[in-house]
């Protein structure tokens, strides 16, 4: 009889023809797997850190986002288009991949070496020394998690995807509970577990790939993956304004404690985008597979408007799990987070969705537009922020980044039906259908727990002696 492991391994390699309904559950499973024991983490973190050094550790890790942004050249996301095409050449990508990851870690680490105690001066009122050194090395790894794991998803490997975000989450928080809480190492030691999970993202990515071909350099190849990839560099970079920026501006104008609450209620409040990302790992690669044919509209259809079900559904559980969370696990001393967070809270479900459909322009050749759309949504949080922050602190923080993602979001739906004809009605209004395909699930999914219950559990060696 097979083990409920086997059973579910079976299932994941099960062929099927709605690979968007898989991906997305495959991607759900390992991302909701991984946000578990993220939020082990987050709230051993916060424990072992107080609010001051979480603050810290938040603005080293915004920090590191930002310096990727910059440094990648779109290149990850590069990869994912076109490692999903259907001539696409696996070896040269890896191979351009670690050329470019070792060229990013002989220039930043020695910068950051030498110029340690300026950034700390600029985004840590004068902490973190030479920790800040450990920033520029995590931007070489996540580098490469992302190119790895990016060809993974071109190749629409999405449970081998799954199943490594939550062993590189459960290796992390073994990570911190070691290096933060036994070994005392602080901050140092959260930077050092938040590359455990990148690092095992990358060695369990490269046995399939390079089963297909060696890694090799390909400069013509490079070159495309690069103007490519400038286009969604630009977005990239704008969208972290969205996403991080927020937290450096806080730090501008607020002691390292209030950036600690801030980055609580983020983390809390963006659970629900990690919905969002299942998505959207799932359209681009799809949309750039069947890149002319009547399946990409369907899977565009599909991907927005489930996600905007689901979504909603989670905000609202999030509403009223969230602060229970923040209060009962974090603990009294970051109660302060819980109302950013729900203030951020109406804005996550428009953001989810413009990341969904971000995904899906960036799969149809289309990562200027989405980069367009990114811009739109940076102006307004840097101009919310300066204006907000200095009088309200974490909460005008919060405001901006609510009136930016529904922005974001809104002209995300508007730009996909200019450029599909598909009516906004269609993509964000649910059917009965939709519905009856979720009582389905639920349905089956009971039906199958009860001959679970039923089926009479084998003898074991030995029972006939009792």
């Amino acid at each position: 009889m097979l083990s409920l492991f086997d059973r579910l391994r079976h299932a994941a390699r099960r062929p099927s023809d709605n690979l968007l309904a898989r991906g997305v559950t495959l991607s759900v499973i390992g991302r909701g797997g991984s946000l578990f024991l993220g939020f082990v983490g987050s709230v051993a973190l916060a424990r072992f850190l107080g609010p001051s050094d979480r603050g810290l550790l938040g603005l080293m890790t915004s920090a590191s986002a930002v310096a990727l942004a910059l440094t990648a050249l779109g290149v990850p996301q590069a990869v994912v288009y076109f490692s999903s095409r259907r001539e696409a050449d696996q070896g040269a990508l890896l191979g351009n991949s670690f050329a470019q990851a070792t060229l990013l870690t002989a220039v930043i680490v020695p910068l950051a070496l030498v110029f340690h105690q300026a950034l700390a001066d600029a985004l840590g009122h004068g902490q973190g020394g030479r920790t800040w050194a450990l920033v520029a090395v995590l931007v070489s790894i996540t580098f490469l998690d992302w190119t790895t794991h990016g060809q993974l998803q071109g190749m629409l490997m999405f449970g081998r995807f799954s199943a490594l975000l939550i062993i590189g989450k459960a290796l992390s928080v073994v990570a911190i509970l070691a290096l933060v809480g036994a070994a005392g190492l602080g901050v140092a030691g959260g930077v050092i577990a938040t590359a455990v999970a990148s690092i095992v993202m990358i060695f369990g990515s490269l046995p399939p790939i390079l089963a297909r071909a060696r890694p090799r350099l390909n400069l013509k190849l490079w070159d495309r993956m690069v103007r490519y990839g400038f286009r969604v560099q630009i977005g990239s970079m704008l969208q972290l304004a969205n996403f991080r920026l927020d937290v450096i501006i806080v730090q501008l104008f607020r002691p390292l404690s209030q950036v600690g609450y801030y980055v609580i209620a983020q983390t809390i409040a963006e659970l629900v985008v990690n919905l969002a990302v299942a998505f959207q790992g799932s359209i681009m690669p799809l949309v750039a597979h069947y890149e002319g044919d009547e399946k990409a509209r369907t899977n565009t259809i599909l991907s927005v408007r489930h996600h905007g079900i689901l979504a909603a559904v989670a905000v609202i559980g999030n509403a009223i799990l969230g602060p229970l969370v923040i209060a009962l696990a974090y603990g009294s001393k970051f109660t302060p987070a819980i109302a950013p967070m729900l203030i951020l809270l109406p804005g996550i479900w428009f953001l989810g969705m413009g990341v969904v459909i971000q995904g899906d322009l960036s799969g149809r050749g289309r990562p200027g537009l989405s980069s367009a759309l990114a811009g739109l949504a940076a102006i307004v949080t840097v101009a919310l922020d300066f204006a907000l922050i200095p009088p309200l602190g974490v909460i005008g923080a919060a405001l901006a980044s609510v009136a930016a993602y529904s922005t974001f979001g809104i002209a995300s739906l508007e730009a996909l039906h200019r450029v599909t004809g598909i009516s906004i009605r269609e993509l964000i209004v649910p059917t009965r259908a939709d519905f009856d395909a979720y009582r389905s699930v639920i349905a089956r999914g009971f039906a199958a727990l009860k001959r679970s219950a039923r089926r009479p559990t084998p003898p074991q060696a030995g029972d006939h002696l009792t």
